[in-house]
């Protein structure tokens, strides 16, 4: 592959990626509503038009018969007279005005024709773009669905279930400590308790003789 080849393609592929990147199907997809709306709205004047010019072409046709029919009576007319140029005049008349009416009825019906293949089209159009709208629907949310799992997964791959657990267990360690902490505090304070209730009853061992002493001595006196 020459070196201008090889630059197209890392290019494309460069400006594919970028596309890519700020393409938001939502938003595409959006967009091809908007544009089905647009030719719809423009099948639908293009189908009112034609059927006007087909109304336009029938009022024209009966007024074109009714012109044959007051020509024919004119012709019929002038012979009961014995007016015979007057009578192929009328004749005459008659005779253009139903090639008028031949022709009219030819464009009448291919006027039709077009309304029915306007129509048609227009209806496979409609259809076309209730499809699409349902498709929208789906790819919507299949879109959320793709965005909640990728921000699932993304969550997930930043958990480290070793770390936790490691921090779960310095966690226990340290309430450990704490309970065992406490509890030697609580021994520790009853033993200080202890302590100082059996130094109270010494004491008090200690000072009974002398108390027995007195009494004594108080009794003595007394006597």
């Amino acid at each position: 592959m020459g070196l201008l080849d090889r630059m197209k393609t890392i290019f494309q592929a460069n400006a594919n990626n970028a596309l890519d990147n700020i393409e938001d199907p939502k938003v595409m997809i959006a967009q091809q509503l908007r544009n089905l709306d647009d030719k719809l709205q423009k099948a639908r004047g293009e189908l009112v038009k034609s059927m006007a010019e087909v109304k336009l072409i029938e009022q024209k046709m009966r007024d074109t018969q009714d012109q044959i029919a007051l020509y024919q009576e004119r012709a019929e007319k002038s012979v009961a007279a014995g007016n015979d140029d007057l009578a192929r005049k009328a004749l005459t008349e008659k005779s253009r005005l139903s090639a008028d009416l031949a022709d009219l009825t030819r464009q009448r019906d291919d006027q039709s024709r077009l309304v029915d293949e306007l129509s048609g089209d227009l209806d496979k159009l409609a259809t076309m773009r209730d499809d699409f709208a349902r498709k929208q629907a789906n790819l919507s949310l299949r879109e959320e669905r793709a965005k909640a799992k990728e921000e699932i997964n993304s969550v997930r791959a930043e958990i480290d279930p070793q770390h936790i657990g490691q921090e779960m267990g310095r966690m226990a360690d340290k309430i450990s400590r704490m309970e065992a902490q406490a509890d030697a505090t609580k021994d520790y304070a009853d033993k200080l308790k202890g302590t100082n209730l059996d130094d109270s009853f010494a004491s008090l061992d200690q000072k009974k003789p002398d108390i027995e002493a007195e009494l004594a001595a108080l009794k003595q006196k007394k006597s």
